[in-house]
């Protein structure tokens, strides 16, 4: 058995990523650890320790209050059993970080923007930083999605390497009975330049757009893609800058309601492993 981190701030997107992680909670038999990192007013340095010491212990009580009626919105009086609750004063990226370094963690999910974030584009700097830095595979998740494993659509680029991320697909295949759905992405070559040149002699078009899955038209192919299978969760088995890159462009209205995205980490090693070891 391993552990389940869902990191949540109580927006609309961190409840989608707590209500995700259920069903993997089940089928899977993982412990789910609900996380919330908190931080008192500034200034404290200049009042008495004394009422330091006070309000530490008044905000370490509110948060935990907060966090059961979070849980209890959001979770069935039937599921809510086992569940670990953590609420703690510290930045969300350095506490996160701390319990992936300190516990057996299999899946980290987080929203994709959160209560305090007004950045424009519907993923916020906390979900890019943990995309980019944590160790194991990041759920992120979007409001008013419904995500189930039931079907999953794997974006698989045979360049990149992830072995963490491939036993994780193979938990979801052979425990969860998630019905994979394989999409084999292939990087622009020398030999599509040459296809675009020649099509555009052939209609003789003075304006011409070539048509270049990157960027927000990326996330929109897979999301579609992703809709049209009956699949919940896109894992992208493939560098995350592209998607990224996209997801800033667009804003939460258009993602939401639409897959989460499981990001798999490239391996340490990435340069020197072969397929053999992925297929092991």
């Amino acid at each position: 058995m391993g552990k389940l981190l869902a990191a949540i701030d109580y927006h609309p997107a961190s409840a989608t990523a707590l209500r995700a992680l259920l069903p993997l909670r089940r089928a899977l038999r993982d412990t789910l650890v609900v996380y919330h990192a908190y931080q008192l007013p500034r200034g404290l340095p200049f009042l008495s320790p004394h009422i330091i010491e006070k309000m530490e212990r008044e905000a370490e009580t509110e948060e935990q209050q907060k966090m059961r009626l979070f849980l209890s919105e959001q979770v069935p009086a039937a599921e809510r059993r086992g569940i670990r609750l953590l609420a703690q004063r510290e930045f969300p990226s350095e506490g996160v970080e701390r319990h992936l370094e300190e516990g057996n963690y299999s899946l980290l999910a987080v929203g994709a923007q959160g209560t305090e974030e007004e950045e424009q584009g519907a993923l916020g700097f906390h979900s890019r930083y943990f995309i980019h830095h944590s160790p194991i595979p990041t759920l992120v998740t979007f409001p008013e999605s419904v995500i189930t494993w039931k079907r999953v659509l794997v974006a698989y680029d045979s360049q990149y390497r992830s072995l963490r991320g491939m036993r994780f697909l193979r938990r979801l295949a052979e425990r969860a009975q998630s019905e994979i759905v394989g999409l084999a992405m292939i990087r622009p070559s020398a030999s599509i330049d040459k296809l675009h040149k020649r099509l555009q002699r052939m209609t003789h078009a003075s304006s011409y757009t070539r048509v270049v899955w990157d960027g927000p038209h990326l996330v929109r192919l897979l999301s579609e893609t992703a809709r049209s299978y009956g699949a919940d969760v896109i894992a992208l088995f493939s560098p995350s800058k592209q998607v990224v890159e996209g997801m800033r462009q667009l804003t939460m209205a258009e993602l939401s309601g639409h897959a989460a995205w499981l990001f798999l980490p490239s391996s340490a090693d990435a340069g020197g492993t072969s397929d053999e070891s992925i297929e092991e």
